[in-house]
């Protein structure tokens, strides 16, 4: 059987869509990219964001504690705005969870239905081929 343009398509269809579940799914290795992350006062406080863009830790060196609440505040929301611009900057979109799952389902359909795909085109072309030759044979 010759090679299908339409299934050949659909296989390159579900190879570019694997290829973009990878890039944006967490690293095999298991290690986290670094997240966002933002500093104030000299690295006196941290504000670090998660994968969804909402803030996941916050770090104030104990000895700013004596500051008054407008300074402290201040040094805050320096760290919060410099890690969101962090993210903002960041030229590799956000991972998100594992779609290890979604991947080996598109790799089943890529292998199972991509097949029978062809086959199917190729029964319609065939009996196509027939009725053009005017009847069964």
């Amino acid at each position: 059987m010759a090679a299908d343009p339409v299934s050949g398509d659909f296989s390159r269809m579900l190879d570019a869509t694997m290829q973009a579940l990878a890039a944006v799914s967490a690293p095999a290795d298991g290690v986290p990219a670094d997240p966002p992350a933002g500093e104030a006062a000299d690295g006196q406080v941290r504000a670090e964001l998660g994968p969804d863009g909402r803030l996941h830790s916050l770090w104030v060196e104990p000895r700013l504690m004596r500051l008054g609440s407008v300074e402290l505040t201040e040094h805050i929301t320096t760290a919060v705005n410099a890690a969101i611009d962090a993210m903002r900057g960041a030229t590799v979109p956000p991972r998100v969870g594992d779609l290890t799952q979604l991947r080996e389902q598109l790799a089943e359909v890529r292998d199972t239905a991509v097949p029978r795909l062809g086959s199917f085109l190729q029964a319609l072309t065939d009996a196509q081929e027939r009725m053009v030759r005017g009847g069964p044979k």
